[in-house]
């Protein structure tokens, strides 16, 4: 079977948060093949999607030259993007696109082409929809558990929540 990959920034980040989802949907763990350190270049966090799921603002990027986002490659067997995508309720939620994106892999530095979930913004406009204290917990502890710069860490701690 072929392997696919999916960069993940958000709670899918968290070993804990990924494992108990896909045990609640009956998914097969075992389709993940590796989950690696990883940095996609040229976007940023925006606060511009209210997930009803999370009861609050969910992490969304943007493109932004001169950023780097920090998140994990999920190798996976292709069956698990399916469910991925019922997941992220792709296409009309979050969207993986039509294209993959180049992620680097942290440990070698080599690029992989992945698919990336961006949400469609809430209708308004608005960019200040803040996430719960649970959420930015459950990031922020993907982030250190996969030892990120300490800069990075630093940035999800200053989210604001609501």
């Amino acid at each position: 079977m072929a392997a696919d990959f999916v960069f993940a920034y958000g709670s899918n980040m968290n070993r804990s948060d990924l494992r108990s989802w896909l045990e609640s949907d009956g998914q097969d763990s075992s389709l993940i093949v590796g989950v690696y350190p990883a940095k996609i270049e040229g976007y940023d966090f925006v606060w511009d999607y209210y997930s009803q799921g999370k009861a609050g603002g969910t992490a969304n990027l943007e493109h932004k030259e001169g950023s780097t986002i920090w998140g994990v490659l999920i190798e996976m067997e292709d069956d698990l993007l399916k469910a991925f995508d019922r997941k992220e309720g792709h296409p009309y939620f979050y969207s993986r696109g039509e294209s993959r994106v180049p992620v680097t892999r942290v440990e070698d530095g080599k690029t992989f082409l992945a698919w990336l979930y961006v949400a469609r913004a809430n209708k308004g406009g608005r960019r200040d929809v803040k996430p719960t204290r649970e959420y930015k917990k459950i990031v922020l502890e993907g982030a250190v558990f996969w030892g990120f710069p300490e800069s990075y860490i630093e940035k999800i701690r200053a989210w604001a929540t609501k």
